[in-house]
């Protein structure tokens, strides 16, 4: 038999996928488990901050509170009045002290350790003492949720997630960071939406209506100028304003609520 020297056929050293098919497969992969890996996390720090006991949780966070000594304005003393008696409808499980900050923006916010920040642009727009009372109600809401806490807690998850899968590359942390940013704000929408549903019966609890539960947003809401496709929203860490004014007046209807 004569010998015929040739290639083989097949060199199992040599891939045989177009790179692209590879590149598209590789970084479909790391993305399922990268949120698969944040979803059973996630689910672990909500799990476990419902056992963080109250009076623990404000030591540990005490660092965060006001340290602003002078008196309580006229404002932050009703405001204090309101939250108290608010809580009786919403019990948090530890002190909660408001204060006012002097700012042309028109929000509130609650910090860990038991701290409610209320801008003044909202005490001048808001004209209702029910509507104040939601928003009130809507950050007692987050501290009874633990929001504050599991907001950190997942925080933390995705620092440690992203050291580990990519150590000091920022260029893969960057190609993961828009994944992370989508699942953290439909957690924080779906908080913001509970928190909501608290708030709205927090109002129904203490005044007997829920009538002025809607007026922030309704301050707040602006025309959409993008089409109702557009999918921005799924990277909101807040629902849209008028999603939230008709996901209350359903949630009152559906709940019986009386609305003046």
């Amino acid at each position: 038999m004569k010998y015929t020297p040739g290639l083989p056929e097949k060199n199992s050293n040599v891939s045989h996928e177009h790179p692209l098919r590879e590149f598209f497969v590789l970084v479909i992969g790391a993305t399922a488990i990268f949120l698969a890996v944040m979803l059973l996390l996630g689910l672990f720090v909500d799990y476990a901050v419902r056992y963080i006991d109250p009076e623990l949780e404000s030591v540990l966070f005490s660092g965060f509170a006001t340290e602003d000594e002078s008196a309580p304005t006229e404002q932050e003393q009703k405001l204090q009045a309101l939250l108290g008696r608010l809580s009786k409808c919403v019990d948090v499980g530890y002190p909660v002290v408001v204060s006012v900050t002097e700012s042309d923006q028109m929000n509130a916010f609650a910090m860990p350790g038991g701290n409610i920040v209320v801008l003044s642009a909202m005490l001048d727009k808001v004209e209702t003492e029910n509507g104040l009372a939601f928003v009130l109600a809507h950050e007692l809401a987050h501290f009874k949720n633990r929001d504050h806490l599991r907001g950190m807690g997942r925080s933390i998850v995705l620092l440690a997630i992203s050291v580990l899968i990519t150590g000091a590359n920022s260029d893969i942390s960057a190609l993961l960071t828009p994944v992370y940013s989508a699942e953290a704000a439909q957690c924080s929408q779906d908080r913001e939406s509970d928190a909501d549903t608290i708030a709205l019966g927090a109002l129904s609890c203490h005044y007997g209506h829920v009538g002025g539960a809607s007026e922030f947003f309704e301050l707040i809401t602006a025309p959409d100028e993008l089409s109702d496709w557009s999918l921005t929203h799924y990277f909101s860490s807040h629902p849209e304003a008028q999603t939230r004014i008709d996901d209350l007046h359903a949630l009152a209807e559906r709940r019986c609520y009386a609305t003046e």
